[in-house]
């Protein structure tokens, strides 16, 4: 194999290789490319097969696309503004994204609109004052346009995931991937959650999804966060300070105690956890419920692969989300999890738990209108 399928359209030639071993032999030649190329490809055929292969999947030149990368923490990240061509221009809508603003200074947000299938689907934005990692300089030159890149970004994480699956920002790579956000999270984490759970007022029975079935399915789980596997005897031993709190890697959460005749305050109505969300960890929670719940529903994997990819996916999520909140991961992924396993079979009834728990809608997350 010495060549690569070159075919020609009515907007000129492209590459079009037909099998693997083009796209190797294309990756081979383009990682000599030089000046052509970015530094973090030059040389390393392995990285210019995977920007090539990402590149001949959005019909997009693999030297353009590759121009518009960035080595992130030893991740491959893309620019903002790629992932919004790439959203205009692969995602199926009718027309183009709108933006609208509203709000100055830190309260500024974004509403951004597309047309899918005849339905109008929308986003608005965190404020950007509490959008955290801005690493383009153009968030204090341009902060509209930033905002703008964010917006449709979020917006194809929530309305068609499938388009930008697996690619990231600059400003998403190095927030969940740098070495200086990684979590020591231990089995304890669980602990924390069902001792949390069990402060809840008795609801009766349900049918369906509840907090209770969350609290069974924890027996026979592994550890929702570590992986590790949980040893359900030692679940009622958690080791409790005098003042009554239970320790958790040297943090407390509140229990009842009987003897200073105070009362426990159950944790919010609104999720498992009793840790409150700013605006931007209700978006991403929202973004990570979606694709969880997605994932329950992909035709060509089977159960044991759903559950091997939702694994994976709770796993990325897990470095990208504050450590305080993994409690309100755990119940997500388990919610998802018992969807896949078939022990729970009410899906609309798991969403619509979790859409409470975050105070969102449940289409938001993949449920029904």
């Amino acid at each position: 194999m010495d060549s690569v399928g070159i075919s020609n359209g009515s907007a000129g030639a492209k590459i079009a290789p037909q099998n693997l071993a083009e796209v190797v032999k294309f990756a081979e030649v383009m990682c000599r490319a030089d000046i052509a190329l970015p530094k973090h490809l030059r040389g390393n055929a392995g990285a210019c097969m995977a920007v090539a292969l990402q590149a001949l999947e959005w019909q997009l030149s693999p030297f353009a696309v590759a121009s518009k990368s960035y080595a992130v923490n030893g991740a491959i990240a893309y620019e903002a503004q790629l992932i919004a061509a790439v959203v205009n221009t692969r995602s199926g809508i009718k027309g183009r994204l709108r933006y609208r603003y509203e709000g100055e200074g830190d309260k500024l947000t974004c509403t951004v609109t597309g047309i899918l299938d005849d339905e109008e689907c929308s986003y608005t934005t965190p404020t950007i004052g509490s959008i955290t990692t801005k690493n383009s300089p153009l968030w204090k030159s341009d902060p509209q346009q930033q905002l703008g890149y964010f917006a449709a970004r979020s917006w194809a994480r929530r309305h068609c995931p499938e388009v930008i699956l697996g690619v990231y920002d600059r400003d998403e790579a190095e927030q969940f991937r740098g070495p200086e956000n990684a979590k020591d999270v231990t089995p304890s984490v669980m602990d924390r959650l069902k001792a949390q759970s069990a402060t809840q007022e008795p609801q009766g029975d349900r049918e369906g999804f509840s907090r209770a079935f969350i609290a069974d399915q924890t027996e026979e789980h592994s550890d929702a966060i570590t992986g590790e596997i949980i040893d359900n005897q030692n679940t009622d031993t958690a080791d409790q300070s005098p003042s009554g709190h239970v320790s958790v890697d040297d943090e407390t959460a509140p229990v009842s105690s009987q003897e200073d005749g105070g009362e426990a305050l159950p944790p919010s109505a609104s999720s498992p956890s009793s840790s409150i969300l700013t605006d931007a960890d209700r978006a991403l929670f929202i973004e990570c419920a979606f694709k969880l719940f997605a994932i329950t529903v992909q035709e060509d994997l089977d159960g044991p692969a759903k559950r091997g990819v939702l694994a994976s996916a709770k796993d990325n999520w897990k470095e990208a989300i504050r450590s305080e909140h993994h409690p309100k991961l755990a119940s997500i992924f388990l919610a998802a999890d018992s969807v896949i396993t078939g022990k729970n079979k009410d899906r609309a009834g798991a969403i619509r738990e979790v859409a409470g728990w975050l105070e969102c809608a449940p289409e938001e997350i993949g449920g029904a209108a």
